[in-house]
């Protein structure tokens, strides 16, 4: 929604994507008079007036009837008997999703944490001021002392020891104590190393759209960070030397390793 002003003694008129910038302005205008601020809502909400208006011709021939059959046409309508446009609930789902979908995108190349933090780190809560003057509160990834070298020696038996991920569950398995599992109470498996082996926010970067509806999504729709946004875990040869092969591709439960776009 933006916020357009306009001075009818100078012809000032600027346009604010915020209404709260519009009246700042307005108070520091020259002018005698104070501008006139009209509010521009967005092409979606406009769809919202038809939404409830507009009677269906059918539904009225039938209330005059008396029949209560409704769907006869294809229509769904309300308790007045106003039609519903599908057509304007469609415009708004789309648009909220793709602002949301934007906000989100902004969030990760930012180096910002988006849901509960991986094995190894903890979500360190900071407050940041954007550009518009608001703050909010966002994670950012710091390394957990106990569980941060779990991770470290899982890389090192991965890439220097060629060792598969059955054989690095049950090495970690043997002394839960010092290597405390992902799961309290429970034990490794060789799907949760494989996890840790290809999760590419271990190499310092924040990555997010690695699935579209649970299954692997090309590369280059991914979304990453710059580099070094928090502490690294493991260098990038490392990580891509602990990789999982074709073979391990095609027989692991979840194919295509979140590899991160600099090792393509």
């Amino acid at each position: 929604m933006t916020t357009r002003l306009y001075c009818r003694e100078c012809g000032w008129h600027p346009e604010f994507r915020r209404k709260r910038a519009a009246l700042r302005a307005a108070a520091r205008h020259h002018c005698t008079g104070t501008p006139v601020a009209e509010t521009c809502p967005p092409w979606w909400s406009r769809l919202w007036t038809n939404l409830w208006t507009g009677r269906s011709h059918a539904v009225a021939v039938d209330a005059e009837v008396g029949t209560d059959d409704q769907a006869s046409n294809g229509e769904i309508v309300d308790a007045r008997g106003h039609r519903i446009q599908w057509a304007a609930l469609a415009a708004h789902h789309a648009e909220t999703t793709r602002r949301a979908r934007a906000a989100m995108v902004d969030i990760v190349r930012a180096g910002y944490q988006i849901g509960p933090p991986p094995y190894g780190y903890r979500a360190l809560r900071i407050r940041v001021t954007e550009p518009t003057g608001h703050s909010k509160l966002r994670a950012v990834l710091v390394p957990d002392w106990r569980t941060a070298a779990v991770v470290k020696q899982i890389f090192i038996w991965r890439a220097d020891h060629s060792l598969t991920f059955a054989v690095i569950a049950a090495r970690l398995n043997s002394d839960l104590g010092q290597y405390p599992a992902p799961t309290p109470n429970g034990p490794w498996t060789a799907k949760a190393v494989r996890r840790i082996v290809t999760n590419a926010k271990y190499t310092g970067r924040q990555v997010w759209a690695r699935t579209v509806a649970g299954r692997p999504a090309p590369m280059e729709q991914w979304v990453t960070s710059a580099p070094n946004v928090h502490e690294r875990l493991v260098d990038d040869r490392t990580f891509h030397r602990a990789q999982p092969g074709p073979a391990e591709l095609s027989s692991g439960p979840a194919a295509g390793a979140d590899v991160p776009p600099s090792a393509a």
